[in-house]
């Protein structure tokens, strides 16, 4: 016990003012770069950008300041979440009239690309050089002026820097979730049969294999809970009227109801099949979170507070978290004898991990920044229009 309180007690405290602030700068500057280069003429949309920075170097200071992780990213990946449909549904009313597709438009690559199909692309794009996925594949502009390309790419070197933290720090759609899990206090289901982690991969395989099979992005058609909430094929038949229907339902169950009920991303857990891909990036990336053996004293803190599932008693008797971790840093944080901890592959466990904390922090919030804050601008600019 006595080992215990001293283990507790070494925690160390928050940084001073000064110390913090010179963490902040190099961030600050990448902010405003990324933030300026967007000003647009409207003088509210200038007003959303700076507002955005500002909250953007903001959580990165108290991330530097208190050495927590959790608390201050879901701040920002709750925000991108709420305001990802505000700007978005806004967008595509204001063009179309109505958040459905319809068929000529999805036809003449009108569609703005999404990044949760990429796995599903890649077979039919390396055997028969075909993209199942009815979007510009260039810049154009308007709703999908990135283009698939740039998104791809956006995608692709997020990933090999961060891996699977693309899905704490830059899906939108997994701030909405997040956002639904922090609501309730307290988890009122509080087991799972753990089973049902394998989910997102039976349903990556399954789509692949039929994305490659029927020609198209089945996922997007037909499972995408998040379909509710951005944009899907307009109900001019049965089919049209039967997809909303799953759309909504999936939304419904997964994204609000059990994340409530948990206070656990559950779609994130037990369906995405773009979240299990993107584990596959957790094998290259550089970034970890192990377990101190040393330090670990089992008190199952860490695995309450994943919000994945994915970490538990075993992995964390075996000294690590599963593939599937999304270094959200939560069970870092809420560890109280630091048995939890950051690390860079290839150095020495436990050999000052707030120093990879730091190296992690700076390529995840630089690519948070250059990623989200379009979205939160846009989103921020949509509800003060109705004010200003």
């Amino acid at each position: 016990m006595a080992t215990d309180a001293v283990a507790v007690a070494s925690k160390p405290g928050v940084r001073s003012i000064g110390k913090s602030l010179l963490l902040t700068i190099p961030m600050l500057v990448w902010t405003f770069l990324m933030v300026g280069h967007q000003l647009p003429p409207e003088r509210v949309m200038r007003i959303a950008c700076l507002i955005t920075a500002i909250f953007m170097a903001s959580l990165f200071f108290l991330m530097m300041r208190t050495r927590k992780t959790y608390q201050w990213r879901r701040i920002y990946f709750v925000a991108l979440g709420v305001l990802f449909p505000i700007g978005f549904i806004h967008e595509v009313i204001a063009m179309r009239g109505t958040m459905g597709i319809p068929i000529e438009e999805m036809i003449a690559g009108r569609t703005p690309f999404c990044f949760l199909p990429i796995p599903m692309l890649i077979l039919p794009a390396a055997l028969y050089k075909t993209v199942v996925f009815p979007g510009s594949i260039l810049p154009g502009s308007g709703m999908a002026g990135g283009g698939m390309a740039a998104m791809v790419a956006i995608w692709l070197g997020m990933s090999l820097v961060i891996g699977k933290a693309w899905c704490s720090y830059a899906c939108f759609f997994g701030g909405i979730e997040e956002g639904v899990a922090s609501i309730s206090r307290k988890p009122i289901i509080k087991k799972f049969d753990t089973r049902w982690r394998y989910g997102p991969w039976a349903v990556l395989l399954a789509m692949v294999l039929l994305s490659l099979a029927l020609f198209d992005s089945v996922y997007c058609m037909w499972v995408c809970p998040f379909k509710a909430v951005s944009e899907y094929v307009a109900a001019r038949s049965i089919w049209g009227m039967i997809q909303n229907g799953v759309f909504i339902l999936l939304f419904a169950s997964l994204v609000i109801l059990l994340p409530f009920l948990t206070k656990k991303r559950t779609q994130c857990s037990f369906l995405c099949p773009f979240g299990a891909f993107q584990s596959l990036f957790n094998k290259i990336n550089v970034f970890d979170v192990k377990v101190d053996q040393s330090k670990c004293r089992p008190c199952n803190l860490c695995e309450k507070a994943c919000p994945t599932l994915s970490i538990n008693q075993r992995s964390a008797a075996e000294g690590k978290t599963l593939m599937s971790c999304m270094k959200c840093g939560a069970c870092v944080d809420v560890c109280p004898r630091d048995a939890a901890v950051w690390h860079i592959k290839g150095t020495q466990l436990g050999m000052k991990p707030e120093t990879a904390r730091l190296a992690f922090l700076y390529s995840a919030w630089a690519m948070a920044t250059m990623f989200g804050s379009g979205t939160i601008i846009q989103g921020l600019g949509t509800i003060l229009k109705v004010f200003l």
